[in-house]
């Protein structure tokens, strides 16, 4: 009893570790055996480790490895149990070569299993003989043994537990995945690590199944874990479902929750589950969606603009064609020259559909670029109020304008695009106002190097509901205004606000159903310096005398055709070349001191084929204008010109003014 007594006491000891107990249980079987070594070592393909040793003088190490055969330790366990010898000398080891190296006479040791498996041994010796081992202490030794193997499997089961567990969360760190327990018995709620970090609660945390419930977002989202617990613990149900959360720190989340019940005697006992954060990817989900809706919608819309743009560009052609084609026919003089001009004005209007296209095109692409110049501000503004004034009075309407700007007040702008602007926002109250006023005003104040202009555009048309308001800079998104339906691409406001936008200002639309519009606008320009003009009028000059030889170079034949009307309506003449290659060739048999160049041909285009012209001296620059005929009108396309040597650049569809100031200032170069 003493010996279990003490035994018990031993390994019972909370307030002692493992390795101290075997410390001392060691030290306990060196006195109970009467012996001076005690080791437990570790048996592995035939290798004696020792892993725990009590020796005289520290004489053997932890660590120290032996062949097995060359130990006691392998009798014991080829007898699978204890053994033991009180002297070797004088029995059937004493040739063994554990009795020839050591001279250990006398030894017990019993074999340490874990599982099924064995682990290795215990055992005690000593150098002298002993007292005969008796049946209690083999089973003292196995005891030792027992416990041991109990212990080492204890720990092993521990440390992988251990492990496991470390891993478990680190892998819930890294997929944001937390695990959860409800014991329903005691109703104790367990929560990992990481759904605490989940919930934005401290590790201490202790949740209560009464406070988890509210951090579920009310309303559809604990409606629905609070049916998904339900039907776990009436029905055994498992649950998967992704619901929004608010954590302890009022962040909205949403988060994937999966549930299983357990059962015992048909009883539901326990609720076990995982819990993962997933925000991130439901946030871009809803953004996939939302960005699939509105690509669908705008391939949609712009399906209906090209079917719209389609249908307005059929009338203006409509015009051209059967005006044209009823000029064969028609006799009267009168007659002929309405229907030229019915003709010309559906021209424009086609011309006008296009350059809104294209304009549109180009913003959409972020290729718009400002050609700013110094320019006469006012000068803007009296043009545009003599080109609308005709047109209003036809509809028998009031066109007031107040031009408040200095005569001599220069800026360094894009004209053209500001003239678009304001031309854009005049016709469209020409569009829809049937009776009453139309109003322009424009104010510009020198502010330091700056110029401030305020423009507004008012009518009494048929104003905007708020609902159309909203998209109303949208082309593609515009709805609906049975009022306004009034024909056109829908595009020119938009290039409006995307124009103002660009050149750094603001718009502002104010609007009431039935009673009319107004918009302001208000741009910050650069102040320009005054230029001097030496324009000299087309009507004081007679074409017919100059002194020019002209070559038209162009690979298209109509176009061709309609620069030979527009010089022979001068009273001039010209020889044609259809590509680059040819323009040089003719070139370098005839002096031609004006040439009206195609950019865009095969074979050789018009800027490659001018380069040739100046680089060789074919046609010297003091001897040949060059001028540039492109439907490409971009900064770049100018610049491009220029470096090839081109004078001048004149954009299709050309009118007889164009070719009129080409030829003039060919004059001016080349005889003055």
């Amino acid at each position: 009893m003493n010996f279990l007594r003490q035994f018990h006491n031993i390994v019972s000891d909370q307030n002692t570790d493992f390795s101290e107990k075997i410390t001392e249980l060691l030290k306990f079987g060196l006195d109970v055996f009467n012996l001076d070594f005690a080791i437990i070592s570790r048996v592995e393909n035939n290798v004696y480790t020792v892993i725990h040793v009590i020796a005289p003088d520290d004489a053997i190490a932890v660590g120290t490895q032996f062949e097995l055969s060359g130990t006691y330790c392998t009798h014991t366990l080829t007898a699978n149990k204890a053994i033991s010898f009180h002297q070797a000398s004088k029995s059937t080891i004493a040739e063994h070569p554990c009795y020839l190296n050591f001279k250990l006479e006398s030894y017990i040791g019993a074999p340490i299993f874990v599982g099924n498996k064995v682990f290795g041994t215990l055992n005690f010796s000593a150098p002298q003989p002993s007292l005969p081992f008796n049946d209690d202490a083999h089973d003292y030794v196995e005891l030792f043994a027992q416990w041991l193997g109990n212990e080492f499997a204890r720990n092993s089961a521990s440390k992988k537990l251990i492990k496991k567990n470390s891993m478990l969360a680190q892998v819930e760190k890294v997929a944001k995945i937390g695990s959860w327990e409800l014991d329903l018995a005691s109703n104790r709620l367990y929560w990992s690590k990481q759904t605490k970090a989940i919930h934005e609660v401290p590790e201490d945390f202790t949740p209560l199944l009464d406070n988890a419930i509210e951090y579920y977002k009310k309303g559809p989202s604990r409606d629905a874990i609070e049916l998904a617990v339900k039907e776990a613990i009436e029905d055994g149900k498992q649950w998967n479902i992704e619901i929004e959360l608010i954590t302890a720190k009022g962040k909205p989340i949403w988060v994937s929750t999966f549930g299983e019940p357990e059962f015992k005697n048909g009883k539901c006992v326990r609720l076990i589950g995982t819990f993962q954060d997933i925000t991130k990817s439901v946030l871009l989900r809803e953004e996939l969606k939302k960005q699939k809706a509105d690509a669908e919608r705008t391939l949609e819309d712009r399906s209906i603009l090209l079917a719209k743009i389609s249908h307005e560009l059929r009338t203006p052609l409509n015009g051209i064609t059967g005006m044209l084609t009823t000029l064969l026919y028609e006799k009267s003089e009168q007659k002929r020259e309405e229907k030229l001009k019915v003709a010309l004005r559906s021209a424009d209007i086609l011309l006008n559909i296009i350059n809104e296209v294209l304009d549109f095109s180009k913003i959409n692409h972020g290729e718009l670029k400002l050609e700013p110049c110094h320019f006469l501000l006012k000068t803007i503004f009296v043009d545009l109020a003599s080109l609308y004034l005709p047109l209003y009075q036809e509809k028998n309407l009031n066109f007031e304008v107040d031009i408040d700007i200095s005569d001599k007040c220069w800026t360094y702008c894009d004209n053209t695009r500001i003239t678009q602007i304001v031309s854009n926002l005049l016709s469209n109250a020409l569009k829809f106002t049937e009776q009453g006023d139309i109003k322009l005003r424009a104010v510009a104040q020198q502010q330091g190097d700056d110029v401030l202009l305020n423009l507004r555009v008012s009518d009494s048309g048929v104003g905007m509901s708020e609902s159309f308001m909203k998209s109303l800079f949208s082309p593609f998104t515009q709805e609906v205004n049975k009022e306004r339906k009034k024909g056109g691409t829908g595009l020119g406001l938009a290039i409006v606000k995307e124009l103002i936008d660009y050149m750094g200002g603001s718009i502002k639309v104010t609007s009431e159903y039935g009673k009319g519009s107004c918009f302001d606008i208000q741009l910050t320009l650069k102040r320009g310096v005054a230029q001097t003009s030496d324009l000299i009028t087309a009507a004081n000059i007679d074409f017919s005398t100059l002194p020019l030889s002209i070559l038209v170079v162009d690979d298209n034949q109509i176009n061709r055709f309609v620069l030979k009307a527009h010089l022979e309506k001068l009273g001039l003449t010209a020889d044609y070349a259809c590509d680059g290659i040819d323009a040089i060739n003719k070139c370098k048999q005839n002096n031609y001191n004006l040439i009206f160049m195609d950019c865009v041909m095969p074979e050789m285009d018009g800027i490659e084929a001018t380069s040739i012209l100046r680089e060789e001296l074919i046609c010297p620059v003091h001897k040949t204008y060059i001028v540039a005929l492109t439907a490409n009108t971009s900064a770049d396309d100018k610049a491009a010109c220029k470096r090839a040597g081109m004078d001048l650049f004149v954009s299709k569809p050309v009118k007889n003014t164009a070719i009129e100031q080409a030829i003039i200032s060919a004059k001016e170069h080349l005889f003055m």
